[in-house]
């Protein structure tokens, strides 16, 4: 699987989490993350994108904090307008990271 796939894969999930049809299981449901989580996410297309490792500096930090200052459950998916926004950023931001791909595998060719 490419990376384009992969990420595309994580564009994915967000929407079925912002359409109330998933939940987020971080390293364990993460597209890129099962394949680079056990590499120190060395290779992984976000942690390029953002220049930090582990999805810091990125829209995913505050989606966790907030499940777990307000809601504290167990599966991490929307529970209120504050939870659909932010889960709206990170779809959005895994977007950006596909775009961004296919613009490089473009300017390759």
């Amino acid at each position: 699987m490419d990376k384009i796939s992969i990420m595309e894969a994580s564009v994915r999930k967000w929407n079925r989490i912002i359409e109330g049809k998933g939940s987020d299981g971080g390293v364990l449901d993460c597209p890129p993350c099962r394949i680079f989580y056990m590499l120190v996410c060395s290779g992984c297309p976000i942690a390029a994108y953002s220049g930090k490792k582990f999805c810091k500096e990125t829209p995913y930090i505050a989606w966790f904090r907030h499940q777990n200052e307000a809601h504290g459950y167990m599966f991490r998916k929307v529970y209120c307008e504050e939870c659909r926004r932010l889960a709206i950023d990170m779809r959005d931001y895994m977007q950006t990271i596909v775009d961004h791909l296919k613009a490089q595998k473009d300017a390759g060719k």
